[in-house]
């Protein structure tokens, strides 16, 4: 595999302001320094408030890190500043995918307005192409080119999510990342996206970093584990390594939550 990612000294802090009879809060995250390869999926797991959210954020360049920098596709940025307009490279090579995918649909538009908004802004495709290359993004991930014309409404929810995947790489991203894609999706359709996502990563190549609660969909998942603990990475490694012999206790307490819930006969 090669490297498609590398973050070297992200740093993020932030201050409340002082309240009343309280000391101001103050969260830092980082230095992170990670890297992640061609086609390999890495999982980001932690309790709440470890900084899994922010770094994904920092990562598809949302919010600005105070330091650090990020080499995409053998591209050097600087995490301080967000993608501009003018720049699309940055924001082509890694996109994100949401985690409601209805909340992220405009009702009141079709869905080839809807994926033609990204080739519009970050192409110069014509219109006879954007309309071929969203047709053909459509049957890629499993629908059909006449979805073109549908709403919002017309589609069930795992329809909706396979437009969300359709809109993700539509820019032939390197890197798909995405915050809980799965905590939304009843377990049919959770199972439906997962495979989907496996076999477009088989197909296109791609990158995936997903943060998830749901440590049977990591292991099933995951190549790489990352866990955090109040904004630092405390622990990283192939998924089976961390799952069976976990060194931090902050990974230990996380496995253990999870085998407490699972029959001890799959763990053997």
């Amino acid at each position: 595999m090669n490297e498609v990612m590398r973050v070297s000294d992200l740093v993020f802090e932030h201050s409340r302001k002082k309240r009343w009879l309280k000391k101001p809060e103050i969260f830092r995250l980082g230095p992170i320094e990670l890297s992640v390869q061609r086609g390999e999926t890495v999982a980001i797991i932690g309790e709440n408030r470890a900084g899994k959210s922010l770094l994904a954020k920092m990562l598809v360049g949302t919010i600005a890190a105070d330091s650090g920098e990020i080499c995409l596709n053998s591209q050097r940025y600087n995490a301080a500043q967000t993608p501009s307009p003018k720049s699309h490279h940055r924001s082509n090579d890694i996109r994100m995918i949401f985690q409601h995918s209805s909340e992220a649909m405009n009702p009141g538009i079709t869905v080839g307005k809807i994926l033609n908004e990204p080739l519009r802004l970050n192409t110069n495709l014509d219109e006879v192409e954007c309309k071929q290359l969203i047709e053909n993004t459509l049957v890629k991930v499993g629908l059909l080119r006449e979805h073109y014309f549908f709403y919002r409404h017309m589609l069930s929810d795992g329809q909706q999510q396979r437009v969300a995947l359709a809109r993700a790489i539509i820019l032939q991203p390197k890197i798909l990342v995405a915050d809980e894609p799965f905590a939304a999706l009843d377990p049919s359709i959770r199972s439906q996206t997962v495979n989907l996502i496996l076999q477009l990563q088989k197909e296109l190549g791609l990158a995936f970093i997903f943060i998830s609660h749901n440590l049977g969909i990591v292991r099933h998942l995951a190549d790489k584990v990352i866990v955090m603990e109040n904004g630092q990475i405390v622990e990283s490694g192939k998924t089976e390594t961390i799952f069976r012999w976990p060194q931090h206790p902050m990974t230990k307490k996380l496995i253990l939550s999870y085998q407490s819930l699972v029959p001890q006969q799959t763990l053997r």
